[in-house]
């Protein structure tokens, strides 16, 4: 059972809460679960699509292919290797 305990205020208004109400009770439903729920769904949408990456066919084979035959190493990531491990970070 999911009990809640936060709360969150808002300030709108009259007309505006009376259309959301009136609406709400057509759903037959209570006011908070008429706006929370849309607010619910669209911060789920907004949030996986901010963490998802995408990419296409061709970028997925090139970093599928650096990883399976990745390049030597730079003398510039050699020397941040050892930078880190001077310091006592181990990196392998």
């Amino acid at each position: 059972m999911n009990t809640a305990t936060d709360r969150l205020e808002m300030r709108l208004p009259p007309e505006e809460k009376g259309l959301l109400a009136r609406a709400a009770q057509l759903e037959g439903v209570k006011l908070s679960q008429f706006v929370l729920g849309p607010a619910l769904k669209r911060a789920r949408r907004i949030i996986a699509a901010a963490e998802q990456v995408t990419v296409s066919a061709k970028g997925y084979g090139s970093v599928l292919d650096a990883l399976a035959n990745p390049p030597k190493p730079t003398r510039a990531l050699i020397a941040a290797m050892r930078d880190y491990e001077a310091v006592g970070i181990q990196w392998r």
